[in-house]
């Protein structure tokens, strides 16, 4: 067999044993394990403070836009003899 052959299959085996070292004999990928701990926090601390009542927010003013009825138009009036053009 040539170099090259030989080469790509041992990339190929050893790719298959890492793989297979990485998942476990087993062939399944690992289980999730837990991160964080459920902390207990003291259900009358949060009880034992009063609670607030928040107004409502004052009512924002009406802005309605101002539109003209009709745009200004300009008009543009010549104002002499056109000029001649070379």
């Amino acid at each position: 067999m040539s170099r090259m052959v030989l080469i790509v299959f041992a990339v190929v085996v050893l790719g298959a044993v890492g793989g297979f070292a990485a998942l476990g004999l087993t062939g399944r990928p690992p289980v999730q394990q837990q991160v964080h701990r459920d902390l207990p926090f003291a259900a009358d601390v949060a009880a034992a403070t009063p609670s607030v009542a928040v107004p409502p927010p004052p009512a924002a003013p009406v802005v309605t836009p101002v539109v003209p009825a009709a745009p200004a138009q300009i008009s543009v009036a010549p104002t002499g003899p056109a000029p001649a053009h070379p």
